[in-house]
């Protein structure tokens, strides 16, 4: 009865091993690469698997994790990561980095694993929400910026302007004075050099105003299993309509640009500039 009952505990030690092995199989069988469509190159830009040889970019590539992507000084490149649902911007002397690229499908959703690497410039974003327990990060030099669902500007140097939804960011401060960890919400960036977070400029925006509506515009549809998912952004406030209510949201601007008086901590019957 010994050596039946040890023989059983050794087929139900190998059954259960087998199922491990299984499931293991089938868990790294569903893992795989998300995918990152080059949908427009303005002016020269190039892309590299190994940093050593690069090769031109064109408009319908499809790039691989690992990948390091570079536009040139005059040049801007839009990518479309399809499975984390969010639109990109390469701004000029831009250097950016695939690092990770995996989604995975559970139940109806695919739940997907983004992990960018900004080594140079800057780009704007756009991103629908995620499935739990998706996310989605952008490394610069010393922080990394997690998005969920909201469009952004983020620079190498760690600054981060939020244009719609909210942003978190953990940053080391210069000179060893430590890390600071914070939210930024529409409207304000995040000042690298003070570890604060400012209201955006208006000439900021102003400067950026083409590239952001472009954005806009690409983060519209996206094609997924032969169907079209329309994703809207939130509004945000746009420098050429200007802001001029009473406290009661973004409004057109008015005749004779006044001056602005409607914006973050306002509220009905709260105005700002009371000018």
């Amino acid at each position: 009865m010994k050596i039946f009952s040890s023989a059983i505990k050794r087929w139900g030690c190998f059954g259960l091993g087998m199922v491990v092995f299984a499931t293991a199989i089938s868990l790294r069988a569903e893992l795989s690469s998300a995918r990152v469509i080059i949908k427009s190159v303005n002016g020269h830009a190039t892309c590299s698997t190994n940093a050593v040889v690069f090769h031109p970019l064109h408009a319908g590539d499809l790039t691989t994790p690992g990948s390091i992507l570079k536009t040139d000084a005059d040049a801007t490149v839009d990518l479309i990561l399809q499975d984390s649902g969010t639109v990109l911007r390469m701004l000029p002397d831009t250097t950016l980095k695939l690092a990770k690229l995996n989604k995975q499908k559970a139940g109806e959703q695919i739940m997907t694993e983004t992990s960018l690497k900004l080594l140079q410039g800057s780009v704007i974003g756009s991103q629908r929400k995620l499935a739990v327990p998706s996310h989605f990060d952008i490394a610069m030099r010393e922080g990394v910026a997690t998005i969920v669902g909201t469009e952004y500007v983020i620079n190498a140097d760690g600054a981060v302007t939020v244009l719609s939804g909210q942003v978190s960011i953990n940053y080391n401060l210069p000179g060893n004075k430590g890390s600071v960890k914070v939210s930024i919400p529409q409207g304000y960036t995040f000042n690298p050099a003070t570890g604060t977070v400012v209201p955006t400029s208006t000439g900021f925006l102003q400067n950026l105003i083409a590239d952001v509506n472009t954005v806009k515009q690409n983060a519209q549809t996206f094609k997924a299993s032969g169907a079209t998912i329309v994703v809207k952004p939130e509004d945000f406030v746009s420098p050429t309509k200007g802001n001029n209510g009473v406290g009661n949201g973004v409004d057109p601007q008015p005749p004779g640009n006044p001056p602005v008086n409607d914006g973050p901590g306002t509220s009905p019957g709260n105005p700002g500039n009371r000018k």
